[in-house]
């Protein structure tokens, strides 16, 4: 690597003070390498070796000479620095320390470069490139003054004070020790310039959102994971009535975590809380916990957050647009039903599941209805007797009052005709009613904010309707049951939008999910969850045909880059696994074994030029164990 001004300007105090001198190779640098989809691409042809060093002098030697430094001596001891300097860092040493020893380690690099050959030149030239990248972080700390420093330096030891008082639950003084470094951050924005003062600004937020969550939702989202790990570890065992109970419970303390927490906290909490309504499959009813017996020692209820306004929207990123993933980007879950991120808990993002598991406990609410509510045959109070013709009926029964136009059917007096029944718990039905049950066109409301308007046959919501959830989800197609089976379409408070086949309130079959975002999937479904063949169409402009797998792309496919780029061959959970070609703009191309997104095994690079090497890859490169074949030559 030849030495640039740039570098020339931030190592020539540090050589000049050491008496290093550089010696400048005429050799070339290596070709540009091609860009791979996960880390650095297999190198490039091995460069010729550098021009024999002229014959020393003929002039008799004082003393004898000390032939300079090898290539392998000076990497390891260009290592060695690196380490040094990477490990004073770490330790948060002056700031003088750290440059003093970043310069070290640039000039042994710097050295290494124009001793070294061929790969080991290469290597040589991207560390350099590396720490070069540190030191000019460095550089740009030291413009901003001690000042600076010193301010970055306390906010960031309270900071680290905090979370250590967090880890042992310490949640007030966690949030003191969080505002204490709000306010470092906040004071070194105004000391700070430039990249320093991004930084602060950046840190400053994260400690305001980090205090929030130690005042007010580290306590409660405590108790929600206590109670929930609880309720899991001996649900198995419990009696139907005290399992509902308890996981309707579990379900409060997570809800009410949730509105106190902030950013990923909130949506674990949310997520958690949808899961557990799926898993129970009825709506959620708030319910708390029973009240210790008197004299148990109880902890302080934890502390609501006071209403806040809402911050304003961040300004969006010009440049994220035009990023290109490093490695095989992994399709987004959908939102969840009550505008919750989804989180891959388990590593693993579930496209669609937290996005439905409110329509699959609410969708049964009419047939839980029906074992709650009353039925249309009074009992207090006996209907009139037979009549030929609807008349008026307005009269209470029981805990519902029936009001319309009805004729009597039967021996039972069952009511037949058109009206309304409103129940004491504040859900209604109007419409059709066939002999006391609710059979034709009709719409029940909810005291919850839920609607269904449709066909009902058999005092069930069945044929074609809309559900409209109280979280803003609205579902529009074939409905059986109370619950949504056939075609629809499920449009989401998110913004999301599924289209297709549904299988007891979940997608199944064939459907297209579009996000919000633009990013969409058109494909097959099992279990509420992408499986099958597919196609998925990236917000960032990439296309993916092929086999998918709870979202993600699995087995065989073809992944088209919007920068150009073509992987096709196999993978496995979102990454290039097994046999795989992958093609690059300009032509480059590699043809062989991919392990986790990585060139692994046997395997060839073709450049465009027509070099080949064919052998080993280890890691993304190749290894010692093969061959480089020049275009022309066998």
């Amino acid at each position: 690597m030849p030495l640039t001004p740039r570098l020339a300007a931030l190592l020539l105090p540090s050589m000049l003070a050491a008496g290093l001198v550089f010696a400048q190779s005429d050799t070339p640098p290596p070709a540009a390498l091609p860009v791979t989809p996960a880390a650095s691409a297999a190198s490039a042809p091995e460069a010729a070796l550098p021009a024999s060093a002229p014959e020393p002098a003929a002039s008799a030697p004082v003393a004898p000479v000390v032939p300079p430094p090898s290539c392998g001596a000076l990497t390891t001891r260009a290592n060695a620095a690196d380490l040094r300097a990477a490990t004073a860092l770490a330790q948060n040493k002056p700031l003088e320390e750290q440059v003093r020893l970043y310069d070290e380690a640039l000039s042994l690099w710097t050295q290494a470069a124009n001793t070294c050959d061929g790969r080991a030149r290469e290597r040589a030239n991207r560390n350099l490139a590396d720490t070069l990248g540190q030191r000019e972080q460095l550089a740009e700390r030291l413009a901003a003054g001690s000042q600076c420093e010193t301010a970055h330096r306390d906010a960031a030891a309270l900071g680290e004070l905090a979370t250590q008082a967090l880890s042992e639950s310490r949640w007030d003084q966690a949030a003191l020790l969080f505002r204490k470094a709000e306010n470092g951050w906040d004071l070194a924005t105004e000391v700070c310039t430039g990249v320093q003062q991004t930084v602060a600004t950046k840190r400053r937020d994260e400690a305001e959102v980090d205090a929030h969550n130690a005042e007010f939702c580290a306590p409660m989202f405590d108790r929600a994971r206590s109670f929930w790990q609880k309720f899991r570890s001996a649900q198995a065992g419990l009696a139907p009535d005290e399992r509902q109970r308890q996981s309707q419970i579990s379900e409060t303390l997570w809800r009410e975590a949730a509105n106190q927490c902030r950013n990923e906290a909130s949506t674990t909490a949310r997520n958690t809380a949808q899961t557990l309504a799926r898993e129970r499959g009825t709506p959620w009813v708030a319910t708390q916990p029973p009240a210790p017996p008197p004299g148990t020692m109880v902890a302080a209820a934890p502390r609501a957050a006071p209403a806040r306004p809402a911050p304003a929207p961040a300004a969006s990123n010009p440049l994220a647009a035009t990023a290109k993933p490093a490695s095989v980007p992994t399709p987004t879950a959908p939102t969840g039903a009550t505008a919750a991120t989804t989180v891959a808990s388990s590593g693993t993002p579930v496209a669609g599941a937290a996005a439905t598991a409110a329509a699959q406990a609410l969708s049964k609410a009419p047939a839980l209805a029906e074992k709650t509510e009353p039925r249309a045959e009074p009992k207090a109070e006996p209907l009139p007797a037979a009549a030929t013709a609807a008349q008026e009926v307005d009269l209470k029964s029981g805990n519902a009052h029936f009001k319309g136009l009805f004729v009597r059917e039967g021996a039972g007096n069952l009511l037949t005709g058109k009206g309304r029944i409103a129940w004491d718990n504040g859900d209604s039905y109007e419409g059709e009613l066939l002999r006391g049950e609710r059979h034709g066109q009709g719409e029940f409301k909810w005291a919850s904010g839920q609607q269904y308007k449709g066909q009902w046959v058999n005092d069930r919501a069945s044929g074609q309707g809309e559900m409209r959830f109280a979280n803003g989800n609205v579902f529009k197609g074939a409905i059986a049951d109370g619950q949504p089976q056939g075609e629809g379409e499920m449009q989401y408070a998110s913004g999301d939008k599924y289209k297709g086949t549904m299988h007891q309130g979940l997608p199944e079959g064939l459907g297209t999910y579009l996000w919000k975002s633009g990013q969409r999937y058109e494909g097959q479904w099992v279990n509420d969850k992408p499986n099958g063949r597919g196609k998925l169409r990236f917000a960032n402009g990439n296309y993916y045909e092929g086999q998918v797998q709870n979202g993600l792309p699995h087995g065989t496919g073809k992944l088209q880059f919007a920068s150009g780029d073509v992987y096709e061959g196999e993978f496995k959970l979102g990454q290039p696994d097994g046999q795989g070609t992958y093609v690059w703009k300009h032509g480059d191309k590699y043809i062989g074994r991919w392990i986790a997104g990585l060139k692994e095994g046997l395997g060839a690079f073709l450049w465009s030029n027509g070099d080949r090497w064919e052998g080993v890859f280890k890691n993304d490169d190749r290894s010692e164990d093969g061959k480089l074949i020049r275009h022309g030559t066998q």
